[in-house]
Formats: structure tokens, C-alpha cells, sequence
């Protein structure tokens, strides 16, 4: 991957943390919704002016913005879960399963 593609990569990830929404963040920075989204693929890299932005939006560092490890944070990963188990509400047999699966590797 390359700079453009690891920090679109860190831009959603950290939008999707703080629950916010392209449209939403596009305009906190006062930018189109494709703008965005064409950052978050890496199609585009944000001018100096909207890397700062997004920073303040997100209420990211810029070294959070460019640290490219593939670790999350423990919080990324239970909001991504829990959204997850939300859209299975209603399925009772798959949330037995889920279940099941987390006891065994508890």
C-alpha cells in the first residue's frame, strides 16, 4: 500500500471509531461528500489545509493519522463487534453460535 492508500486507510478507520459519517465529516472540513471518499480509498491525498481539518474533526494527531501498523485499538475492535451483533438481533440460532464460539475461547 502505498502513503495515500495507508492514510485513507487511517481516516476511516478513525471516522468509523468516532461514528461520524462521510457526509458528516465532509462537512465539518467544508469539503464535498466525494472528496472524502476519495481520500478514504486513496485516490486522493487531502490538501495541508484539510489534513488539518480532518485531524481536528476526527480529534486524531497527525501521527495518528500516519501511523500505518495494522493494529487497532481494543475499542475499534468491540464497537466493530458490537456492531456487528446488532445486525443479528433477531437471529437467535447465529447468536447461539456466536455465543458458543466466544465461551470456547474465553
Amino acid at each position: 500500500m502505498n502513503l495515500k492508500e495507508n492514510l485513507g486507510k487511517n481516516i476511516h478507520k478513525y471516522r468509523k471509531l468516532k461514528g461520524i459519517t462521510q457526509e458528516k465529516l465532509a462537512e465539518m472540513i467544508d469539503v464535498e461528500i466525494n472528496s472524502i471518499s476519495s481520500i478514504e480509498r486513496g485516490r486522493f491525498f487531502p490538501s495541508p489545509d484539510n489534513l488539518v481539518k480532518i485531524s481536528n474533526a476526527l480529534n486524531v494527531s497527525f501521527s495518528d493519522l500516519f501511523n500505518f501498523t495494522d493494529d487497532y485499538s481494543c475499542e475499534y475492535y468491540e464497537k466493530e463487534i458490537t456492531q456487528k451483533l446488532s445486525l443479528l438481533k433477531n437471529d437467535k440460532s447465529k447468536l447461539i453460535a456466536i455465543n458458543s464460539f466466544i465461551k470456547s475461547i474465553l
